[in-house]
C-alpha cells in the first residue's frame, strides 16, 4: 500500500525544542526530573518519558524543594511560576511561541487594554496566558463574542476601551477572525481602539493545508494524535469536514482495533498533530505500508 505522510506531520519546533533539552538533561544527570503537568498532550509520550525516569506529576506536594521541576510547553500561570523559582531547580520548556504570547499580552495589560483571548478556557496555555492580563476574556465561541460587545456597550467604556485580541496558538482561525471582525465593527461605532495579534501557530496551519490537499490524492486518511490535544482535535474535525474517509487512532493497536477492509484502499495519508512522537507516526507508516 501506498503510504503519503503529510507535510509538517508530527511535533512542531516548540516540542522538538522541548524535547532535545529534557533529554539533553537527562543524559548529564542522574537527578529525577519532574515535569509539572503534561509536557505535551500525549498520553503515550508521557509513557514514554516515564520509562526514561522522567515523571509527570500534577501535584507539587510529591516533589522535594531543590528538585528539577520543568514548566510544561504549554506554559504555566505567572504568580505560580515566580514561587516555583523560589522552590525548585527550574526549567522552563514553555513553547518560544507561548512565551512572546506571554510577553505581549502582559505589555498591553500594562497599558490598560482589555485581553480578549480566542481558544478554550480550561486549556493549560489559556490559563497561563490570562494570568498576564488585568482585565480579560476568553471566547471559545463565537456567540460569546456578540455577548461581550453587549456587556461592554452597557459598562459605558465606549469612549476609552482599548482591545487587544489575540488567541490560543492552536486555537479555530474562524473564530479568531470572525472576532476581530466583530469588534472593527463595534469599535466603528463607538471609538474604540482594537489591536490585533495573529498568533495562531503557522505550522498547524500549513500542516492542515497540506492534508486537505492531500485528499484529492488517497483513498482515506490516519489522523494520529490523542484526543487531549486541542490540535489534534482540530486537526481531525477540519479533515473529517471535507471527507467521510478521515480516522482518529493514537497508536497502531487503535489502528488494528478498528478492523478495516485495507484492501479496498491502494493510498492512504498518514498526519500526525504537533504532540505525536515520530515514533508513533513510523510505527504506524511501517504496518501500512507493509499491506
Amino acid at each position: 500500500m501506498q503510504v503519503i505522510v503529510a507535510k509538517y506531520s508530527g511535533f512542531c519546533p516548540g516540542v522538538m525544542q522541548a524535547e532535545d533539552t529534557i533529554l539533553s538533561i537527562k543524559d548529564k544527570t542522574k537527578d529525577k526530573i519532574y515535569v509539572y503537568g503534561y509536557l505535551i498532550h500525549n498520553q503515550t509520550y508521557i509513557d514514554y518519558l516515564s520509562s526514561l525516569g522522567i515523571a509527570t506529576i500534577e501535584e507539587l506536594e510529591a516533589v522535594e524543594p531543590g528538585s528539577r521541576l520543568v514548566i510544561r510547553t504549554h506554559g504555566i500561570d505567572r504568580t505560580l511560576e515566580e514561587k516555583l523559582k523560589e522552590r525548585y531547580h527550574l526549567l522552563d520548556l514553555t513553547c518560544h511561541k507561548v512565551k512572546k504570547i506571554q510577553k505581549i499580552i502582559h505589555s498591553f495589560a500594562q497599558k490598560g487594554y482589555f485581553i480578549v483571548i480566542t481558544g478554550k478556557r480550561e486549556h493549560p496555555e489559556v490559563k497561563g496566558l490570562v494570568s498576564y492580563a488585568e482585565r480579560c476574556t476568553v471566547i471559545e465561541k463565537e456567540a460569546h463574542v456578540s455577548q461581550l460587545i453587549q456587556q461592554l456597550e452597557k459598562e459605558g467604556k465606549e469612549s476609552k476601551l482599548s482591545i487587544l485580541i489575540i488567541s490560543q496558538t492552536t486555537g479555530d482561525r474562524s473564530l479568531f477572525e470572525s472576532t476581530i471582525q466583530a469588534f472593527q465593527k463595534a469599535s466603528s461605532v463607538h471609538g474604540w481602539t482594537v489591536e490585533v495579534h495573529d498568533s495562531i501557530c503557522s505550522i498547524t496551519a500549513l500542516r492542515e493545508r497540506e492534508a486537505l490537499k492531500n485528499l484529492e490524492k488517497v483513498d482515506v486518511t490516519f489522523v494520529v494524535g490523542d484526543r487531549i490535544s486541542s490540535n489534534a482535535t482540530k486537526l481531525y474535525n477540519t479533515l473529517r469536514s471535507h471527507s467521510s474517509q478521515v480516522y482518529f487512532i493514537s497508536t497502531l493497536e487503535d489502528l488494528k482495533g478498528l478492523n478495516l477492509d485495507f484492501s479496498q484502499w491502494n493510498t492512504v495519508q498518514v498526519v500526525s498533530s504537533s504532540s505525536t512522537p515520530a515514533f508513533v507516526e513510523k510505527s504506524i507508516v511501517s504496518y501500512l505500508e507493509a499491506l
